[in-house]
């Protein structure tokens, strides 16, 4: 089955520090993303990025397909980015073999 490597689990930060999440699959996928849930349970898609890396503000996602694997970079970290990540794949798959596959990232 599918199975994903996450670090960390959990982290705590203080204002002002940089942050890495990384997501590492163990199958090939054909596009990757990165979620972000506040608190109040309000879902925010950060970043599509199958390939490279993209900036959004304090937000830089890296993913390297070859290696199966997404990193997501907070720089200069705010109270606000306390919250739920997650990242989520489409399956480089056969048709009917496999779905969608989420996996929770980051509790703040």
């Amino acid at each position: 089955g599918q199975q994903v490597q996450q670090s960390p689990v959990s982290l705590v930060l203080q204002e002002g520090e940089k942050a890495e999440l990384q997501c590492t699959f163990s199958t090939a996928f054909n596009s990757m993303q990165w979620f972000y849930q506040n608190p109040g349970g309000s879902l925010v898609s950060l970043f599509f990025n199958p390939s490279g890396t993209k900036q959004s503000g304090r937000l830089t996602s890296t993913t390297v397909p070859k290696e199966r694997s997404s990193s997501l970079h907070i720089s200069s970290s705010q109270t606000t980015d306390s919250g739920t990540y997650f990242c989520a794949m489409n399956p480089q798959c056969s048709p009917h073999t496999c779905s969608l596959y989420t996996n929770i990232q980051l509790g703040g």
